[in-house]
């Protein structure tokens, strides 16, 4: 009995640092603070040729709530980003749910910059959300809500992670929702978490025998 409340608390355990692993390392992920135009929480905005960074709530979100809607005009463009603890070694999993208004030719990013203690830049990972290389050179082309995935490692030295979304060419709007910051779980963690299970199970199996 002894036994088989150890290994019970041991698994609680290692399922808690699982779930604690996989969980948002971002704050205010989903845009929804404040419940304003104001500029978001825990986000920083940035602009420049006169483009724009807006937190709106209008037909043209996900779901109904607040989201970020970045752009500019020709040689303008925008975008916000956070910054987080970060360990050297880990993978990371960015996701975000993007689109685009249906003008000119915007172009969207999703970024991931690995920075060291003094905040010096040791890699970066980027991935298009919205592309005109992809889609091809057509004109005025609205783009639908979809779920996008970057994954990286993070390098030696690495203090802190920096999350980015941007339209930085200008030509259009594009639309950034739900980003989440995950760092994807050891291996040998999930070995350990399945380990547990397998002796909690294989002892009250023998007991009920």
């Amino acid at each position: 009995m002894k036994l088989a409340f150890a290994v019970f608390l041991a698994t609680i355990g290692l399922t808690a640092n699982l779930a604690h692993a996989q969980s948002n390392l971002l704050t205010n992920g989903d845009f929804n603070d404040p419940n304003s135009v104001a500029p978001p929480t825990a986000w920083t905005l940035w602009t420049f040729g006169g483009g724009w960074a807006n937190h709106q709530n209008d037909a043209s979100g996900l779901d109904g709530t607040y989201y970020m809607a970045d752009g500019g005009g020709s040689g303008a463009g925008a975008g916000e980003y956070q910054i987080v603890s970060g360990t050297a070694g880990d993978t990371y999993t960015l996701t975000v749910d993007g689109g685009a208004q249906a003008w000119w030719l915007p172009y969207g990013e999703m970024r991931l910059f690995f920075l060291d203690a003094s905040s010096n830049q040791l890699s970066e990972s980027f991935l298009a959300t919205v592309d005109p290389a992809v889609y091809g050179q057509n004109y005025d082309i609205a783009h639908p809500w979809s779920n996008f995935t970057l994954t990286a490692v993070a390098p030696i030295d690495t203090a802190m992670v920096k999350v980015e979304f941007a339209e930085p060419n200008g030509s259009g709007t594009v639309w950034f929702d739900n980003a989440d910051l995950q760092v994807v779980p050891e291996p040998s963690t999930l070995a350990l978490v399945a380990g547990s299970l397998v002796t909690l199970l294989g002892y009250r199996f023998r007991r009920g025998k």
